[in-house]
């Protein structure tokens, strides 16, 4: 078996892992069920689908989204912009005017 050095059997792990995350994606099954039904370690396998998760997120890029202003004449605008909540706490805003 190839050693982690390698790179070999990590691998081979996260190749086998992707293709099982899928399989039990596409499958209507939870994890519980998917992972009894093929024998797998439930506890390995959420592992590896945070650690996916995680990568994608990583390599995830922005792509520009065109927007169009929308304004009714005569009426102010409801809003003052763009405002992202990040969590109760932290919060972001664009006003109208920026």
């Amino acid at each position: 078996m190839a050693d982690y050095k390698d790179g070999g059997k990590r691998s081979r792990s996260r190749h086998h892992w992707q293709a099982h995350i899928r399989a039990q994606q596409k499958s209507g099954l939870s994890r519980a069920e998917y992972c009894r039904l093929h024998g797998l370690s439930y506890h390995a396998m959420t592992y590896w689908q945070r650690k996916m998760s995680e990568f994608s997120r990583k390599t995830s890029q922005l792509a520009p989204v065109p927007m169009e202003k929308i304004r009714r004449s005569g009426q102010p605008a409801a809003t003052s912009g763009v405002k992202i909540l990040l969590s109760d706490l932290i919060a972001r805003e664009v006003s109208e005017q920026f």
